[in-house]
């Protein structure tokens, strides 16, 4: 069976890799950006953390836990780091609330004192009265990842190809392939997973998917030894370290306006990390330096949820978009490349079928 996947970010590699390693012929159209676009300014934290309802949350625990999966059959190629996150807010009685709901719908978190805080995160300058500690949760270098995966497709016959895609083509009533700037390739299934041009192209064979997507603003520090253990999401700024000891923070996560001023916002962004680190030792927070920032356009659907699945109105496209890509991405290539292959809907993707907006006024 020949599959096309459009694009090359976390969701698409993924996808290749689950479909290759099953035997399907498959080739994955990078647009030249082998590990993606909005990828690629993620700051790739794996989680499930208070802000949505129940089923979704659900399917992100489900994530989680298949990243262990995969993680165990790539071995060492796929490097994760799975020392928890650590939460406080401003409005820390509402942070109580979302946090005692998690953990009574069976989430391993649990509020901590400023001695077990210092515990976890060692290298901060101060301590909140009260944090969340999550262990479950993780992070990993996001477009390094996706490449990983596009690199373990090929190892199994996927073609890893720099061809971007002009327009998916449908013939008699049936997706049967794309047009590239080299022409047309051919194809039993397409798949889209290509972010935020996922509406654009979709629109071109009639399948509607309207997004909200969203400005996401990230700073990154240069190479520093090792100082954070795992998450930290502080009022001042959300940050994490890559094992390559770049430090990535964020301020938030709900998106906004670009910044007017995209260094100034970056250094501000910086100077919030240096405030959070220690500056004794070899803890120095002073050592953070600006290496780069990254303006990304966040896909998510109106509605907020991931569409994932067949469209109804166009037999052969299979949809992958949604924000949560980062959590999702192991389960999703998992699960759309058992439904491509076996022609049978898995269940828990039911709620996220582009067919919910069919008639709507998204």
């Amino acid at each position: 069976m020949k599959t096309i996947v459009i694009g090359g970010g976390i969701i698409g590699a993924s996808v290749a890799y689950h479909l290759a390693v099953r035997g399907a012929a498959v080739t994955v159209l990078t647009d030249g950006r082998p590990g993606g676009v909005a990828t690629a300014a993620s700051f790739a934290w794996i989680n499930a953390a208070p802000g949505n309802a129940r089923p979704y949350f659900e399917l992100r625990v489900k994530g989680i836990l298949d990243w262990h999966r995969l993680q165990h059959e790539l071995g060492e190629r796929l490097t994760i780091n799975w020392n928890g996150s650590l939460t406080w807010s401003d409005e820390p009685a509402a942070m109580r609330t979302a946090y005692a709901e998690h953990a009574s719908w069976g989430y391993p978190t649990s509020m901590i004192s400023p001695a077990e805080a210092a515990k976890r995160e060692p290298s901060l300058a101060s301590y909140p009265d009260q944090a969340a500690y999550s262990p479950l949760e993780g992070s990993l270098s996001p477009s390094e990842t996706a490449r990983d995966l596009l690199a373990a497709a090929a190892e199994q016959g996927a073609q890893i190809s720099p061809d971007g895609v002009r327009a998916i083509i449908a013939r008699n009533g049936r997706i049967t392939g794309v047009q590239t700037a080299a022409g047309e390739i051919s194809a039993e299934h397409v798949v889209l997973a290509a972010g935020a041009a996922c509406e654009a192209l979709a629109a071109g064979v009639g399948v509607t998917l309207p997004m909200a997507n969203r400005t996401g603003f990230l700073a990154q520090s240069a190479p520093l030894p090792p100082i954070l253990n795992g998450l930290v999401l502080a009022p001042q700024a959300h940050m994490r370290q890559n094992a390559d000891g770049r430090i990535i923070v964020g301020a938030d996560f709900a998106g906004g306006a670009a910044p007017d001023d995209e260094d100034a916002a970056a250094e501000a962004l910086l100077a919030s990390v240096r405030g959070l680190l220690a500056h004794n030792g070899d803890r120095r927070g002073d050592d953070v330096r600006m290496e780069r920032h990254t303006l990304g356009l966040r896909p998510v659907p109106a509605d907020g949820l991931p569409i994932i699945g067949a469209a109804a109105g166009a037999p052969g496209l299979y949809v992958t978009v949604m924000h949560s890509g980062i959590t999702l991405a192991a389960l999703v290539g998992r699960l759309a490349a058992e439904e491509i292959l076996s022609a049978q809907p898995v269940d828990i993707l039911a709620p996220y079928r582009p067919e919910r907006f069919e008639g709507s006024n998204f």
